[in-house]
């Protein structure tokens, strides 16, 4: 495998294009970058901290249990059903 060469942005190039196209060209400053990527590096490192798992759930392997939820309406008057004044 042939050795990597350096690459060199043609900053003057890309700034002419740029110009004829009504814009312009805005670079960064390298010095700014490499002490902002260096600030960053000496930050320490996030302590990991695992999730705690929740409780296993037992699941009952018993017989299902039938819940009545509606009420009887056997022994309840309903107003249709009133004697009285008519």
């Amino acid at each position: 495998m042939p050795p990597l060469q350096s690459f060199v942005l043609p900053l003057d190039e890309l700034a002419q294009v740029a110009q004829t196209s009504g814009l312009n060209w805005v670079n960064s400053n390298a010095e700014k970058i490499a002490a902002v990527q260096a600030a960053i590096a000496a930050e320490p490192k996030a302590i990991h901290v695992p999730r705690e798992r929740p409780a296993v759930v037992h699941v009952d392997g018993g017989p299902l249990v039938l819940v009545e939820t509606k009420r009887d309406l056997r022994n309840m008057t309903l107003p249709f059903e009133e004697t009285g004044a008519q």
